[in-house]
């Protein structure tokens, strides 16, 4: 299915997007300008799951899916240049984790695609893409040096939400079938739940995400905000930084 049918609930793409992005805005409030409030970045722990699934529906829906690629990318570039040089060491955000994520959500939508065609040409190409998009995810998170956010399980825990849909890309009978809001879910909160084992301390509270997923609709909502979370992302860092050095005018020197 397509058009998000399979969902019964009543929120919206559009809401999870705001919780998102207000409670990523709490949490970075914690880490960035009252550090010794932990209550505050556990309630930024839910922000990641929203965007991971709501990120994940978009690039199902896309219909500009390289622009939207190299967007996500030259954002990631351009936050964890300047994080980078703040911090003193190469650093990566949520933007490159979801860029490598849209890279595997691509390749093996396209694999399916031409399976379901029976494209042989195009199976063994997309075989090779989704191997390639999966090694390099792995290189970039486990073995290039610089510290990604959330590893390579926040890569995959996108890629959780469109796996088991194969009725969009043409299967019949019983393995159309299994794309439904439990397997959906079922999915996402064993990603999430390995997510939280391997990261451990408060990312346990990113579970909490699974309640607002649990009752999503399946509609984007009535306005387009697709570019709210790309735009919101960079902008309150810059907010969030700008008070940091008002409140804190010598951090500057140490830089230089």
């Amino acid at each position: 299915m397509t058009d998000g049918t399979i969902y019964r609930g009543w929120i919206s793409g559009n809401q999870l997007k705001i919780v998102a992005c207000i409670a990523m805005l709490i949490g970075h409030i914690g880490m960035i300008l009252l550090p010794d409030m932990v209550f505050l970045r556990i309630i930024g722990r839910i922000a990641m799951p929203l965007f991971a699934f709501t990120f994940a529906e978009g690039c199902f829906y896309s219909k500009h899916k390289l622009r939207r690629f190299l967007l996500i990318l030259g954002l990631g570039f351009v936050t964890s240049a300047v994080m980078s040089f703040a911090e003193g060491e190469l650093q990566g955000n949520i933007l490159i984790t979801l860029s490598l994520s849209s890279l595997i959500i691509y390749a093996l939508d396209a694999l399916k695609k031409s399976i379901f065609r029976r494209e042989r040409g195009k199976i063994v190409c997309f075989s090779f893409a989704l191997l390639t998009a999966l090694a390099l995810a792995v290189g970039v998170c486990c073995f290039s040096g610089i510290d990604i956010d959330y590893g390579i399980m926040g890569v995959l825990l996108p890629v959780t939400v469109r796996l088991p849909d194969f009725g969009s890309f043409g299967a019949k009978a019983a393995l159309a079938s299994i794309y439904t809001p439990v397997t959906v879910f079922l999915l996402f909160s064993a990603g999430l739940i390995a997510l939280s084992l391997v990261l451990g301390g408060v990312q346990f509270f990113c579970l909490v995400a699974i309640i607002p997923i649990g009752c999503y609709s399946g509609q984007r909502g009535k306005h387009n905000l697709k570019g709210l979370f790309y735009v919101f992302y960079p902008a309150h860092l810059a907010l969030l930084a700008a008070i940091y050095l008002i409140l804190n005018p010598d951090f500057l020197s140490t830089l230089f």
